[in-house]
């Protein structure tokens, strides 16, 4: 039993600072995942507020080209209904005339002309002629 005794006093001590070294370096490893795991979550917490930030302009973005869409979309309704008098204005025979008779004018017809095509008075085809002559 001598034997054993003084083989478990000698070895006790080494299989103590074994495992005092695997506890030690088990801990290191373990010091150095928390150390890398702060980093990436810092990481991490950089990129949400960054990714927070671009929502922030994106949202702000939305907003300025809905107002500005809004806008657009006025001018387009106020526009619709120009064309839509102008159309009206151009169907009428009476501007159908003073229209023909602005083209005749432009081709060189004298006022005679202009009053037996066109039907009007020859105070408006004077006066056109003086509004449109070249």
């Amino acid at each position: 039993m001598d034997s054993i005794s003084s083989m478990v006093v000698v070895l006790s001590p080494v299989v103590t600072l074994f495992f005092c070294g695997a506890l030690w370096w088990a801990h290191r490893r373990h010091a150095r995942q928390v150390s890398a795991l702060k980093l990436l979550f810092k990481d991490q917490q950089q990129q949400l507020a960054d990714l927070k930030e671009q929502l922030h302009e994106l949202r702000c973005g939305a907003l300025g080209v809905g107002s500005r869409v809004q806008q657009v979309e006025g001018q387009l309704a106020q526009a619709m209904e120009r064309q839509e008098e102008l159309a009206n204005v151009s169907n009428d025979p009476q501007s159908k005339l003073y229209g023909h008779a602005m083209k005749m004018i432009e081709l060189g017809a004298s006022i005679d002309e202009i009053i037996n095509e066109c039907e009007l008075p020859r105070a408006e085809a004077e006066l056109l002629v003086s509004l449109h002559s070249k």
